[in-house]
């Protein structure tokens, strides 16, 4: 099987393998299936001989195919129909915020890291970053989303004054929009970040990663792309480097946490959900 070859031929000494018969996951596929899994279950493919396994595809939140799916679940691995380790495009070019939309993959958790994601008027949220989020969101349908936002709590506005960024309506409206996307509410947890700690721009999900060379709010109120930035990649975790990157990038977020959970103010606001993030002081 040469695609299958392509695919694994770097993964190295990754147990993330093709393994045939496995007794895992079993028939106990349900819609609470997905708790408890490790990172590396939640960035692999489920090729099933099981009544269930139409109906858990169709969730959109991990690879599930039955018989005779197998070559359509490895194509969203893909990146423009190719097995591209990661694909870059000129973030000028861009008119709107598709590329993401294409080349999403299901997933059960959304993790954006960009410290400025919010730091323009909040009438632009709509254009950049609920637009964003609901492009990757785009496979999901009928299960919650977890959704973890890394950002800064005050940016600087027109005015030489910090404003806070308004965090409860930040809330408010991705839910109504996520809701209304995929139909299920979402968990989302918003983490500001300690002063410089992250510089870069990503976004996580099981199978696919997004990196930017500047903040997600590249439109302007007339949908003109205004960003200086250079270049959006997409990146497929099918990689074994990529996916060894994410791996190490989860634990200095998963410290991030831990900071700011030990600080004692409030820095962690929302449901604090999340497949590959632990939050241990839930009521924030």
């Amino acid at each position: 099987m040469p695609l299958i070859k392509s695919l694994t031929r770097e993964r190295g000494k990754s147990t993330n393998k093709p393994e045939w018969d496995s007794a895992f996951p079993g028939h106990n596929l349900s819609k609470n299936f997905y708790e408890g899994l490790t990172s590396e279950q939640l960035m692999s493919i489920y090729w099933l001989n099981d009544e269930n396994a139409k109906a858990m595809q169709e969730h959109g939140n991990l690879l599930f195919a039955p018989v005779g799916d197998e070559l359509k679940s490895l194509l969203q691995l893909f990146i423009e129909g190719r097995a591209y380790p990661i694909k870059k495009y000129p973030i000028r070019k861009m008119t709107d915020w598709s590329i993401i939309g294409c080349n999403a993959s299901p997933c059960t958790d959304i993790i954006i890291i960009d410290p400025y994601l919010f730091a323009q008027s909040d009438l632009l949220y709509d254009l950049n970053a609920y637009k964003v989020i609901s492009e990757v969101a785009k496979r999901v349908k009928g299960q919650p989303l977890n959704i973890v936002i890394f950002t800064n709590y005050k940016y600087n506005a027109e005015s030489d004054n910090n404003s806070d960024i308004p965090i409860t309506t930040i809330q408010r409206r991705l839910k109504e929009i996520i809701k209304e996307q995929c139909g299920a509410e979402p968990n989302i947890t918003i983490v500001t970040m300690p002063n410089k700690e992250e510089h870069d721009r990503t976004i996580i999900t099981n199978y696919k990663v997004f990196v930017s060379g500047d903040s997600f709010k590249y439109f302007n109120d007339k949908g003109k792309n205004v960003s200086r930035g250079r270049w959006f990649d997409v990146c497929s975790l099918a990689h074994k480097e990529n996916q060894e990157i994410v791996t190490d990038y989860l634990k200095d977020l998963q410290e991030i946490i831990k900071i700011q959970e030990e600080k004692g103010v409030k820095n962690i606001w929302g449901d604090e959900q999340s497949n590959f993030l632990n939050f241990t002081s839930k009521g924030h």
